[in-house]
């Protein structure tokens, strides 16, 4: 049975959620690395140091943002389509996913999956949840190898790590250059079928 939070604990709650949420809001419009918690406390109608009540540090919210960005990243790729086609289904199934997350989640996209917070380093609590988003998908791709019986012609992580990098290098590039367009549209976000492709045909020879 759920326990029923008192009134205080719920205000709390709330409150966090608040934090969170305009957190978020400031690290959209003026860049991650540029988030204040003075701004964040204003918005709130609180002092500054009102906030420490909830947060231990900026970076603490930081880390709980990239927690929690993963988590959702997590239910994205579970819940993407084509998980029980061919392997050339799942690999653009996985980078078009990776690219609508990203699009759509840019503030939490750039704390998860780049370096725009001098000085930030994720918990321990939180790597843990993205190391595990990783061997998910390492699982996923060793049981699609084994259910087309293909043999990669490269060990099998060099192999995941490049639909790694693809799935992230045009992603990066469709968001610097057409990042108002929709995923399989401007020039570089129609490219993830070729990308495939590109590694299908290298990994068969």
């Amino acid at each position: 049975m759920t326990k029923r939070l008192t009134r205080r604990e719920q205000v709390r709650e709330e409150t966090i959620e608040q934090i969170l949420s305009i957190a978020r809001e400031e690290m959209q419009a003026e860049g991650v690395a540029a988030l204040s918690l003075g701004t964040i406390a204003r918005r709130l109608g609180m002092r500054t140091p009102s906030l420490y009540t909830y947060f231990d540090s900026k970076n603490d919210i930081y880390d709980e943002l990239f927690r929690r960005g993963f988590v959702e990243f997590g239910q994205w790729m579970d819940e993407r389509p084509y998980q029980d086609g061919t392997l050339r289904e799942n690999m653009e199934s996985v980078m078009t996913t990776y690219m609508r997350f990203a699009q759509e989640n840019q503030d939490l996209y750039q704390l998860m999956f780049q370096r725009p917070v001098p000085g930030f380093v994720p918990s321990e609590e939180s790597m843990a949840v993205s190391l595990g988003q990783l061997d998910a998908a390492k699982a996923q791709f060793s049981q699609l190898l084994e259910r087309e019986d293909m043999t990669l012609n490269i060990p099998f992580e060099e192999g995941r790590d490049l639909v790694i990098a693809l799935a992230h290098g045009l992603t990066e590039l469709h968001l610097a250059n057409n990042p108002d367009l929709p995923v399989g549209q401007g020039r570089f976000g129609q490219l993830i079928p070729q990308a495939v492709q590109i590694l299908l045909d290298a990994w068969q020879k």
